[in-house]
């Protein structure tokens, strides 16, 4: 062969062994790392319960930049019908108007992502350097390096461990108050939907959607009590982060758990059951639904 197509042949080879690498590096990270896909090589299983993981809370360290890229784009997700949202057997329906949006719209107006990466000083947020903030962005450091089932048990852990339980009325002097991530790493307490609304916001942070995160108000028929927690849609299942345990189920494991209304970005919905087609959360008194509150 000439000599000089010697070289281009060489050359041709090489780049076509690179453009090999870096494609198996994308199917590698899957979505997480900014790929097409939620799971990272999968398809992953949808086990009734995930394993409990350790937050990196407390063992990664919580100083230097933030070298993790900016929360990768997540794939377009559709919003969710009633019968998607319908968690608990339940469902959704939409609701125009209902007492707790407003608290709903205080704890979500404003775009908190950046308090849990290392551009919170830049972003003008308070509470960054909050015991809270400091170890939630350790935290998300973790938990954007794995796959997205794994990452939300690890973020579910991590704030339950790191948040300290407290009653609205000891917190804030009140019966029902639902604070900003901000404020309840100030008072490094909070109640079942504070809870809650710091795993949403830590969950936006790694590029989660608006439409996969649904605060649920419910009552739990076993406790006699009202609640809150977190849904997580991902891949058609619903993942349920409860401040109640670590362990992240499908809301199929919670069978003593009856919701009563929920939020999904800008929409709200109450919740009936179509066994029970007389029975809806219309039937009582909304303002008088106070989570972490008896019934």
């Amino acid at each position: 062969m000439h000599p000089r197509r010697s070289i281009v042949a060489a050359i041709l080879m090489l780049l076509a062994a690179g453009a090999g690498t870096g494609a198996a590096a994308r199917d590698a990270s899957g979505a997480w790392a900014g790929g097409e896909t939620l799971g990272a090589a999968g398809p992953w299983p949808r086990p009734q319960v995930l394993a409990v993981i350790e937050p990196a809370a407390g063992r990664a360290s919580i100083g230097g930049p933030d070298l993790r890229p900016p929360a990768p784009a997540r794939p377009v997700v559709a919003a969710p019908t009633g019968q998607r949202l319908g968690a608990f057997a339940s469902v959704a329906i939409s609701a125009g108007r209902l007492p707790a949006a407003a608290k709903w719209r205080n704890a979500t107006a404003t775009d908190f992502t950046a308090l849990f990466t290392d551009r919170c000083a830049e972003s003008g947020l308070p509470a960054c350097d909050t015991r809270l903030a400091r170890t939630l962005r350790a935290t998300g450091r973790a938990a954007g390096e794995q796959a997205a089932p794994v990452a939300i048990a690890t973020v579910n852990a991590a704030v339950n461990r790191a948040l300290r339980y407290s009653p609205d009325r000891i917190v804030w002097g009140r019966g029902d108050y639902w604070a900003t991530p901000a404020e309840t790493a100030r008072k490094g307490a909070g109640d079942c939907e504070d809870f809650a609304i710091a795993k949403y916001w830590l969950l936006r942070s790694l590029g989660f959607g608006t439409e996969q995160l649904q605060l649920v108000v419910l009552e739990d028929t076993r406790k006699g009590v009202y609640h809150a927690v977190l849904a997580v849609h991902l891949e058609g299942t619903r993942y349920i982060l409860d401040n109640l345990s670590d362990r992240v189920a499908t809301d199929a494991a919670f069978p003593g758990y009856m919701p009563i209304m929920s939020f999904v970005g800008e929409r709200s919905f109450i919740h009936g059951f179509e066994a029970r087609r007389t029975e809806t959360a219309g039937a009582r008194d909304l303002g008088a639904v106070l989570p972490g509150e008896g019934v």
